[in-house]
Formats: structure tokens, C-alpha cells, sequence
């Protein structure tokens, strides 16, 4: 059908179902599914993220799903998830993406435990590179945590998930409150409005410590507790860490939002000096030890949705 559409109109065929076979579902959440599929042409695998329409029947649904195909096509970089076409058949709407093979980084974690550092140095550096082309293009994610950073086969790191991201201009105060609770920064909590990229980069440090110690800096049973702890902002390292390690996470979960390490500041802290692609091992690891290990992790890590 494509050949003979191009043959005859001298261009592609507009993107219909049939261009691509669904393979498996691999995802599925509140607006629909994403389902793993492969573009019959290329025969490329992407993420195909279908989107049921009766969700977008009210504005706040609608401009949620738009900003982030907008954000998608304005962000390109090699640490960020890709968009690769959008199309919509009678009943959905179709956001076909790279797929990243690897799974997430909430599911190695539960599977490892924790992290070396030396694996962790070689994940964290391609997260906060990204993190930066974010904020260079004036976005800032909200949602930065495990589950939104996936792994290709390759040892490549893509973040992903911008349906709460925002544009923001300078000086802008942000009243929303949204994101995850454990890694939520304590402006968010006291609600009176924040501003800038600050929010991120307390995320950040949240997410490089679970990376480290296989948990969340702050854990409670409930909200309320939870935050209270947010707000105080003590916690101590369940695990030995290096001092450079220590200080990193240290310098992005400071409760004054200007206090905290600005994202250049993260890339050039000494940390992050000896990164180097050949001591990263995040090899999937069988043995039962891991499985005990991951098992025993597996809520500690969750931070809550």
C-alpha cells in the first residue's frame, strides 16, 4: 500500500494503524497504554503510546496531552526520549517514541538493590546532561524520579514522562503543585509558589541517592508525615558512601532552593570527574542473590506514585 501510495502521489501516505505492528503491551496507566511495536517499513521497534480520546474530553486533559507532544518536539537531545510521529485513528491518539529496550531505572534498582558507584557515575552523568538541555530549552520537568528514567540496550539513559513539564520564563512563579511525593522539594510543599529550575535539582538529589542506597531519603506511612520530614530536610546515608558521593547529594537536597547545585555545577563536581563508559557494568545480573536483594528493595525504592 505505501509503495503504491508514493508511486502514484509522489509522497508518503498519511500514518495510519497499518503502518506499524503492535507487538506487546509494555506500560499502562490512567489515559491509555504503551505498547511496544515495530514500524512495518524499517522494521524499527518504537513505544507506541495510544491514548483513548473520552480521556481528552475536557480542556486540563487536552492541554496536558498537547504540552507534552509540544515539549517532545522542541527537546531533542540523545539523553531525552525521542517523538517520532504523532497520528490518531477514530478512537485514540497515537505518540509513537524510541523504544528503550533496558527498561527503567526503578526496575534495576529493585533488582540490584543499589547501585556501585562507579555504575551509578555513568547513569547519573547522561540524566543530569539531559536535565540541562531540558532547562536550556526553558522546561522544567516536575517529575524527575526512577521510573522516568529508561535504559536502552546500550547503556544509553533517556528521561522521559513530560506530562506535568512546564515552560517557564524568567523570574516566573509556579503555584502548581504537582509531581511525586518522596521526591517532591519542599516549595512545592509549603505552597506559596516557587520559581526556577530548583525543584529539578532537588529531585535529583533524591534520585541519585536511591541510585546509591537502593531507598528514598524520606519515608513515612503517610502524607502528612512525609512532608513534615521533606520540611526539615535531615536525613543520614543507610550505606557507605564516598565523601564526594555524600557531598553531591548533599548539595542538591538543601532546603533553600538557591543554596542547591545548579545543573553545571553537578556535571563539573569531582564526583563526576572519573566517569568513565568502560567501568559502567549494569549488565543484567541473574544470580539469586540479586533477586533476594531486589525483592527486599522493592518498596523502599518506590517513593510513592
Amino acid at each position: 500500500y505505501i509503495k503504491q501510495y508514493i508511486k502514484k502521489n509522489n509522497e508518503l501516505p498519511p500514518t495510519t494503524l497499518n503502518f506499524y505492528k503492535f507487538v506487546k503491551l509494555i506500560g499502562k496507566g490512567a489515559f491509555g497504554k504503551v505498547t511496544l511495536g515495530v514500524h512495518k517499513l524499517t522494521g524499527k521497534q518504537v513505544a507506541i503510546k495510544t491514548i483513548e480520546k473520552n480521556y481528552m474530553q475536557d480542556d486540563f486533559s487536552k492541554r496536558k496531552v498537547f504540552q507534552e507532544v509540544y515539549l517532545l518536539k522542541k527537546i531533542k537531545h540523545s539523553n531525552v526520549i525521542r517523538l517520532l510521529e504523532v497520528f490518531e485513528s477514530s478512537k485514540h491518539l497515537l505518540m509513537v517514541m524510541e523504544y528503550a529496550g533496558g527498561g527503567d531505572l526503578l526496575r534495576l534498582i529493585k533488582r540490584k538493590g543499589k547501585l556501585q558507584e562507579s555504575d551509578a557515575k555513568f547513569i547519573f552523568k547522561q540524566i543530569a546532561y539531559g536535565l540541562a538541555h531540558i532547562h536550556c530549552r526553558s522546561v522544567i520537568h516536575r517529575d524527575i524520579k526512577l521510573d522516568n528514567i529508561l535504559l536502552d540496550c546500550e547503556k544509553g539513559v533517556k528521561i522521559c514522562d513530560f506530562g506535568v513539564s512546564k515552560i517557564i520564563k524568567k523570574g516566573q512563579v509556579i503555584q502548581e503543585q504537582c509531581g511525586t511525593p518522596a521526591y517532591l522539594a519542599p516549595e512545592i510543599i509549603i505552597d506559596k509558589g516557587y520559581e526556577g529550575f530548583f525543584v529539578d535539582v532537588w529531585s535529583l538529589g533524591v534520585l541519585l541517592f536511591a541510585m546509591l542506597c537502593g531507598t528514598v531519603p524520606f519515608k513515612a506511612s503517610n502524607l502528612e508525615d512525609l512532608h513534615k520530614l521533606i520540611l526539615k530536610g535531615d536525613f543520614s546515608f543507610p550505606c557507605e558512601l564516598s565523601d564526594d558521593a555524600q557531598t553531591l547529594v548533599r548539595g542538591m537536597i538543601q532546603l533553600e532552593p538557591k543554596a542547591r547545585l545548579t545543573v553545571p555545577q553537578i556535571l563539573s563536581h569531582s564526583w563526576l570527574k572519573e566517569t568513565n563508559e568502560d567501568e559502567s557494568d549494569e549488565e543484567e545480573d541473574e544470580n539469586n542473590e540479586d533477586d533476594k536483594d531486589g525483592k527486599e528493595n522493592n518498596n523502599a525504592v518506590q517513593g510513592g506514585q
